[in-house]
């Protein structure tokens, strides 16, 4: 199975909104991060299933990814996902899932999710950039420190496969 690990958009300043459960993708973070799923699907990321934190932001990146990746398919919210998950309540989210899929959380929780699935350690190794995305791969379901790095792309590469910048 491979599990694709994704950080929301760019988002709206904290306290542009009057609670952090709704601040939104900024104008700008809308139009990147659209162009960043762009770049997924031409990765041939598809017939994903899609898991995001419930919070706007993230909600609002799955919806974006959804349209590239599963044209009317639509993500799972999930609270477990919510910004200050743990890995293991991460993992609870995926138990027994052993189909491709993605999901959208927050940083640190992203960062730290993807060093406990690589080393067993609860720990962030990776700068996760908002919009970036790191592709994991599992021989069946997702496990402590099973996972084998793939790849790690930051949103303006994934901006670059998906036309952005091209003439």
């Amino acid at each position: 199975m491979k599990l694709y690990v994704m950080r929301h958009g760019p988002a709206m300043p904290r306290g542009s909104v009057p609670d952090e459960f709704s601040r939104p993708l900024s104008p700008e973070g809308v139009e990147q991060t659209a162009a960043a799923a762009r770049g997924l699907a031409r990765l041939g990321l598809s017939g994903v299933r899609i898991l995001s934190s419930p919070l706007t932001r993230a909600l609002q990146t799955a919806d974006l990814v959804a349209a590239e990746l599963a044209p009317g398919g639509r993500p799972e919210s999930v609270d477990l996902l919510a910004a200050g998950a743990s890995p293991g309540e991460i993992r609870k989210a995926l138990k027994g899932s052993t189909s491709d899929t993605l999901i959208v959380g927050h940083d640190p929780d992203v960062s730290v999710l993807v060093g406990y699935l690589l080393s067993g350690e609860p720990q962030a190794f990776i700068d996760f950039s908002t919009g970036g995305v790191v592709a994991l791969q599992f021989p069946d379901e997702v496990q402590k420190a099973a996972g084998r790095l793939l790849w790690y792309l930051r949103r303006r590469q994934l901006e670059l496969l998906g036309g952005v910048g091209q003439a």
